[in-house]
This record gives structure tokens, sequence and C-alpha cells, in this order.
């Protein structure tokens, strides 16, 4: 009889400290920045040449680049010997590298160091990220000459009514760019932000250059990272893109719900 009630006890105790695991468990769910792409443009996964022949969309080209729209200006790395980079004019072939995984929540990082040498008054947006396919486009880096110079803008989706950042950049300096894009909850009200040169690798310690424009659809997933050659009268024209980056946020399962499972199997078997 005594050992019946203490197994009872026992079992009670068991079941509510699991249950307590799996409540904090689905309250504080896990999340762990993974790193999705990554590329320096350099030999031996690159030769110099074209990334991608553009004969059609699904193709891979050098380390699995697929052409995302244009057959002309196609998009060439130089120097992969030493140190591969991307050059980028106007009015040509545009490409995208799928992602690792697909982010659905949270924020997508893209680290890159670029240079401009040229941009014009209208302005177009050289660099962004989509849902893997050809039209939807989200977290559009934006280039307009200004002075002697450059400025930048960021905009969450498409719409030309972004809000280019007040510093002046000047041409033909390598700067490094923190391009951050947060999937909220709801519509029409994703956010993000343009870091230049920051001291921190997600830009917690830094300000931004501008803050996103939420603008246009808000993304559903993000699984792409984009290199875009703009229109012939308003892009950019850019003597070096590399180091590319691509973070994402994303949910992972929780050691404290292996923990409440464990819990439960324990009690399961004590019956």
């Amino acid at each position: 009889m005594r050992k019946a009630i203490v197994s009872a006890v026992r079992r009670r105790v068991l079941l509510g400290a699991a249950l307590s695991i799996g409540a904090l468990a689905l309250a504080a769910p896990a999340t762990n920045a993974s790193i999705l792409y990554t590329t320096g443009f350099d030999a031996p996964t690159y030769t110099d040449g074209v990334l991608n022949s553009g004969a059609d969309t699904t193709t891979p080209g050098q380390d699995g680049w697929l052409s995302t729209s244009g057959t002309t200006n196609l998009i060439n790395v130089s120097n992969t010997a030493t140190n591969g980079i991307v050059t980028m004019t106007t009015s040509g072939q545009d490409v995208r590298h799928p992602l690792a995984g697909a982010v659905t929540s949270g924020s997508v990082y893209v680290d890159l160091d670029f240079s401009v040498s040229a941009a014009q008054a209208t302005g177009d947006y050289f660099v962004h990220l989509g849902d893997g396919g050809t039209s939807n486009f989200n977290a559009r880096t934006y280039v307009k000459s200004s002075g002697a110079g450059y400025v930048m803008a960021l905009g969450t989706g498409a719409g030309t009514a972004v809000t280019y950042g007040a510093t002046v950049l000047p041409f033909n300096t390598v700067e490094h760019a923190l391009i951050r894009y947060d999937l909220v909850p709801g519509l029409l009200n994703d956010t993000g932000a343009l870091y230049i040169n920051p001291t921190t690798s997600d830009g917690s310690g830094d300000t931004p250059y501008v803050t996103a424009t939420t603008i246009g659809t808000d993304a559903t997933s993000i699984a792409a990272v984009y290199l875009r050659q703009g229109s012939a009268t308003a892009a950019a024209t850019l003597a070096e893109v590399d180091n590319i980056t691509v973070n994402g946020t994303l949910p992972e399962p929780s050691c404290l719900g292996l923990l409440a499972a464990a819990g439960l199997f324990a009690i399961r078997r004590r019956k």
C-alpha cells in the first residue's frame, strides 16, 4: 500500500515537472541565427567568367547561381585566383542564389562589400532578397547620385517612394553593408534597416544609415539572395560586389520541449 502511494506521488511530481517544462518551452521557443549562404567569389569554387550563361532561369551556373532575367550584359566574376569580385552595370542580366533554407519568421541579414563607381539621379536597387522565384522581391537596396557621391535607401517591397539616407558616400570606395529584413506578423508592416560599416554583426550596437521604407507586399518566405542590374536610366554601376553572407533567424526544436517529452516518457515507464 505504502509503495503504491509513493509511486502515485512520484508520478504526480514528474507529471507536474514535465508540464511545467513543456509550458516554458512553448512560451519561449529557441531561435538560432544560421548562415544560409556565403561566398567570396574565389577559386576553386569560381573561375573568371560569367556567373550564369543566362540561357534560362533554372539551370545553375557557377556555385549554383541562377539567372533571374535578361540575357545581355551577363554578370561576370573576375580575379578569382586572388580575390574574386563581381562587377555590375546597367540594363542587363539579374541573378539569384538559393539559400540553405527558407526563412518565414524573424529577421534575415545580408552582409556584403561593394564599391559604386557611378550612379544616376533617379536611383535603382542592385541587391535584394526574395522567395527564390523571379518576381517577388524584398529588401530592395537602392543607390542614387548625390553631389560628388551617392546615397542609399532600403525598401521592404515594390515601390519607388523610398527614403534615402542623408550621408553622402564616396565613389570608388569599398563599403561594407549590413541589410536587415524583418518579417513582422500581419500585413504591409515588415521593417528593416541598412547599416554602412557597422561595428556589430547584427547592427544592434550601431545607428542605421537608413531604416527601411515599408512599402509594397510583405514577404511570406525569404529563400534567395539576388544581384540586379537595374534600368539604363536609373541604376548604379558597381565596380565591385564581394563577400556576401546571408544569415537567417530560424526556429529550432527547444531543449526544454525535449526535456518535457523525456519526463512524460519516464512517467509512462513507471505506470
